[in-house]
């Protein structure tokens, strides 16, 4: 998965995220939270945290289709 792809695919998820909602944790990364707007940010400056939730995101897309496969 790409960088822009992962941004993407967050963005158009935080579109389904009631406003209210989007202020709260919805991921980790060693010790460190982060809301989904701050994903977006951490995936966009290519830092060390954006890099491990682009294959966080991954990985959660590849179980997805596997759970979709017959």
């Amino acid at each position: 998965m790409t960088k822009q792809i992962a941004i993407d695919e967050v963005n158009e998820w935080i579109k389904t995220i009631p406003v209210a909602k989007r202020t709260q944790v919805v991921a980790a990364v060693g010790t460190k939270s982060f809301t989904a707007e701050e994903i977006v940010k951490e995936i966009e400056a290519d830092t060390e945290y954006g890099k491990n939730l682009v294959k966080m995101i991954s990985k959660v897309r590849m179980d997805l289709t596997k759970k979709k496969e017959p």
